[in-house]
């Protein structure tokens, strides 16, 4: 599946089971790119009670995580799989997160982003002014004139495992004000490269562009893949009440995997 252009390998309750303690060690393989079928993480969706699905993401590295567009992606999952209707309650990483399908778009209810002041961090040779945010999962947003022009490939890996952000290091973004919403970019962590879209990254950059008072809500965010996700932001704009995330959530194809598709290399 695909959402706004994170790709997801998604699986339910059965396969998941078969897989048992060796899960970790095949999504590190299946999310090869060129070895496998390759894919920002996997999800794993499982109903848990009535109209309530249990959601467990996992990184291409294996480590659990919170992921905004994976959970929109396990919302129309669940209701095509007929797992639950069309509003449902995401249990996740990040809490419980009310679910509603429009057509083919899902509509998430996040908890709400919290951001901290405006900070400076040199890396990679450069003073970066930027603020973090911390949207189910941390990000550094940086505002620039330009995202198409930003070395993301340098400026990404020396702040995402810069030591103010501590051992576990922090999801980048790069934003640009970009008529009437923003344009971003994302390096996350976990997948240790620049994704097309980030659901988390969308929620923190539209939070940190609404206290740079570039625009009002809701905030239209444009990321890499060019499909846009739209974040509203309720409450005070210093402090959030929700995170409204909705965008495209899309079935790219349905398969089943050959024994090759996860044997003859390492992880």
């Amino acid at each position: 599946m695909s959402g706004a252009g994170n790709d997801f390998v998604v699986i339910g309750a059965r396969e998941a089971d078969e897989l048992g303690e060796g899960l970790v060690s095949w999504t590190r393989r299946v999310c090869r790119r060129g070895l496998s079928v390759g894919a920002d993480g996997v999800l794993v969706v499982r109903r848990a009670s009535a109209g309530r699905i249990a959601v467990s993401f996992l990184n291409p590295d294996g480590i659990p995580a919170f992921c905004g567009n994976g959970s929109r992606c396990a919302a129309r999952f669940a209701f095509l799989e007929g797992l639950a209707p069309d509003s449902m309650v995401l249990e996740t990483a990040a809490g419980d997160v009310p679910a509603r399908l429009v057509g083919d778009r899902v509509r998430l209810v996040l908890p709400p982003p919290r951001a901290g002041e405006m900070i400076e961090v040199e890396a990679a040779g450069t003073l970066f002014a930027g603020r973090e945010v911390r949207s189910g999962v941390p990000h550094f947003t940086v505002a620039v004139g330009e995202v198409a022009r930003v070395p993301l490939e340098t400026w990404g890996p020396a702040l995402r495992r810069h030591p103010r952000f501590g051992v576990d290091g922090t999801n980048v973004d790069v934003l640009e004000r970009c008529g009437n919403g923003i344009a971003i970019r994302t390096w996350e962590r976990g997948v240790e490269g620049e994704t097309l879209a980030c659901g988390s990254g969308a929620v923190a950059a539209a939070h940190a562009a609404l206290l740079l008072g570039w625009m009002d809500r809701p905030v239209r965010v444009l990321p890499r893949s060019g499909i846009p996700l739209f974040v509203d932001l309720p409450g005070p704009v210093g402090a959030p009440e929700a995170a409204i995330l909705e965008g495209d959530a899309r079935v790219v194809f349905q398969g089943s995997l050959t024994r090759e598709a996860t044997a003859g290399f390492g992880e």
